[in-house]
């Protein structure tokens, strides 16, 4: 039975409105922007910081302003780095807060490689939402009203996802084999939100019935 739902999305797919939708239909908590602020009380460092950095990996010159840490000149980001707190820390923090969240249950998490994170987890139920580049760009232009270049916004900002589950999780998050259900948000935010929901709910009712056969 799954009581975890993790939402990988294209940016400009909606992932996050229907994982939204998904979480107030079943009554669970919702942990998207919510993960920066457990991060961050965490690790101890600025929010603002901790949004800055979410979804990212190191760039290469901080990987090599950090091998000044012992030696020379300590790293500073943002306020963080006087703490000893770099971006590598802060995904540690963010993958730990995931952990334990699908410990818990009842959750509808949104991307930072959850469905990575939670490979393992038999609770979980992994989903890819996509959706078609002009529905995307047409999604975007809301968000960014002043960007004039939306498809190289679009491709930077998959491509940061990409590497953060490949540098930090050894994963290809474009692999469909991680994903119970993939789900393109063409068809609408509610009948996507609506699909995800029976999936918990069949798994619920299949689990029940195993359960009466075992004990019949």
């Amino acid at each position: 039975m799954f009581d975890v739902v993790t939402i990988a999305r294209e940016y400009g797919s909606g992932g996050s409105d229907i994982g939204r939708q998904v979480a107030k239909t079943l009554g669970w908590e919702l942990l998207d922007r919510q993960i920066i602020e457990r991060v961050a009380a965490v690790g101890k460092v600025d929010r603002a910081w901790a949004a800055e950095a979410d979804e990212q990996s190191r760039g290469w010159w901080e990987k090599i302003l950090s091998g000044f840490r012992y030696g020379g000149p300590a790293l500073y980001l943002g306020g963080a780095g006087d703490m000893g707190v770099n971006r590598d820390s802060l995904q540690e923090f963010t993958a730990h807060v995931i952990q334990e969240a699908g410990k818990i249950g009842n959750c509808v998490i949104i991307g930072r490689s959850s469905e990575c994170v939670l490979r393992n987890e038999a609770r979980a139920l992994h989903v890819m939402v996509y959706a078609p580049l002009e529905e995307k760009l047409e999604r975007m232009k809301q968000r960014h009203p002043h960007e004039h270049d939306l498809r190289g916004l679009l491709r930077r900002i998959d491509a940061e996802r990409l590497r953060y589950a490949q540098d930090y999780f050894g994963c290809d998050s474009r692999d469909r084999e991680l994903y119970h259900l993939c789900v393109n948000s063409a068809l609408g935010i509610d009948i996507c939100a609506e699909l995800i929901v029976r999936a918990i709910h069949s798994s619920a009712n299949g689990q029940r019935s195993v359960n009466r056969k075992a004990f019949g």
